[in-house]
């Protein structure tokens, strides 16, 4: 069975994500793919971890994960599992300069709950110079270090992240995105949980896009597209881009970086580091990256 594990990261798409693919769930049926409920396995999927003895199959908590989730259904080819926080709480997120140090023991975990399945991985990144301060936020953490825990901003890379889960473990596929591209690449990001052509209408495939444009400015994109029905995916991303830079709502698309000390030039300098490791992790082995 596939498993297609939404792993995060915490303060990107979150719910949204599982609110979409569950809009599309009579497509994902069709597919042969599951969307089982949360409160059916992320409380038990996270007791079952905690418990796992390693280097040793956890089969009996993989039945009684599937009887939580399926009762008695057998015919399921794959699923999707959505934990945005499967690598730790936001207080977690940071240490010893890396993104999500335990990352790997938690898979490896995971791994043996599910030792004959095939793992594919999705996630979601983000630039640390807003990452840090919505960890903050959701962590309701005052001062910076709490969530650094003596981290160097500047050394923090998530292509190491990545390059540290695929070493470990190069059987599982990973597919990575980035959040501020997250609005534009929404419907394809559905697809490609779906295992859709490019072309595969998806329900809820402007629902992010919708959040940063105006109430007046999403109307009147809705309108352009129904005028406009015959757009490539290409032609439809640049009316997105023309209508985001004239309708975006200030309100979503600035972010408010008042809880860290850091200047403009610190969060430039974070900003250029963030876009050259995006192209480091475009070239990693076994890794997939969705981009606009």
């Amino acid at each position: 069975m596939r498993i297609l594990l939404h792993a995060g990261a915490h303060p990107t798409d979150e719910d949204k994500l599982f609110a979409s693919l569950d809009a599309n769930a009579p497509l994902l049926a069709k597919q042969g793919i599951a969307l089982p409920r949360v409160q059916s396995y992320r409380r038990p999927l996270r007791q079952a971890m905690m418990q796992v003895v390693k280097n040793q199959p956890a089969v009996t908590a993989r039945q009684t994960l599937m009887y939580g989730m399926f009762q008695d259904k057998t015919n399921i080819d794959a699923m999707i599992l959505s934990m945005p926080v499967f690598f730790g709480s936001p207080k977690e997120s940071i240490h010893y300069d890396k993104f999500f140090p335990d990352a790997v023991k938690h898979l490896e975990r995971f791994c043996q709950i599910f030792p004959q399945d095939q793992i594919e991985m999705f996630f979601s990144i983000r630039n640390p110079a807003t990452f840090i301060p919505a960890s903050m936020v959701a962590a309701q953490a005052p001062h910076m270090n709490d969530i650094l825990k003596g981290s160097n901003y500047m050394a923090l890379r998530w292509s190491e992240l990545f390059a540290r889960i695929h070493a470990a473990l190069p059987q599982i596929k990973i597919t990575v995105w980035c959040d501020e591209d997250t609005p534009f690449i929404w419907s394809q990001l559905l697809r490609n949980f779906a295992s859709v052509s490019r072309n595969q209408a998806m329900a809820n495939g402007y629902a992010i896009f919708a959040q940063i444009l105006t109430p007046e400015g999403f109307e009147r994109f809705k309108g352009y597209m129904q005028k406009h029905p015959d757009m490539n995916p290409l032609q439809r991303r640049k009316v997105m881009y023309a209508f985001a830079q004239k309708f975006a709502r200030k309100d979503v698309v600035e972010q408010d970086l008042h809880m860290t000390p850091w200047d403009q030039t610190t969060v430039d300098q974070l900003s250029e580091i963030y876009d050259h490791d995006v192209d480091r992790i475009a070239e990693l082995p076994g890794v997939t990256l969705i981009e606009p």
